[in-house]
């Protein structure tokens, strides 16, 4: 839609292969990672949206968009998230943990 979200300065650094080479180049031994991921479930879409607004890149986003363009983007998104036969909009998210030790 042409919308400009705020991305963080270094997206690619979130890459688990990426953690995993920073972490081991700073001389940290015995890295491990792994992807969690997790489940959120929402009781309908207005929950969902509504909790969407509040984050960050929502934020930077919706004051500057035309009210009609905010109502196709609600469309889209509610296209995307297809709800259960109770409504309820299940969303999974990922992240990549790592850890190691400092060598002694």
């Amino acid at each position: 839609m042409g919308l400009t979200v705020v991305n963080p300065p270094s997206p690619e650094v979130s890459r688990i292969d990426v953690l995993r080479h920073l972490w081991t180049r700073a001389g940290l031994s015995e890295v491990e990672t792994r992807e969690i991921t997790v489940h959120r479930t929402f009781p309908d879409f207005e929950d969902f949206w509504t909790t969407s607004l509040s984050s960050p890149n929502m934020r930077s986003v919706i004051p500057a968009t035309a009210p009609n363009d905010i109502e196709l983007l609600k469309a889209r998104v509610r296209a995307r998230l297809p709800a259960d036969a109770t409504g309820r909009i299940t969303y999974s998210a990922r992240a990549n943990a790592v850890k190691g030790r400092v060598p002694k």
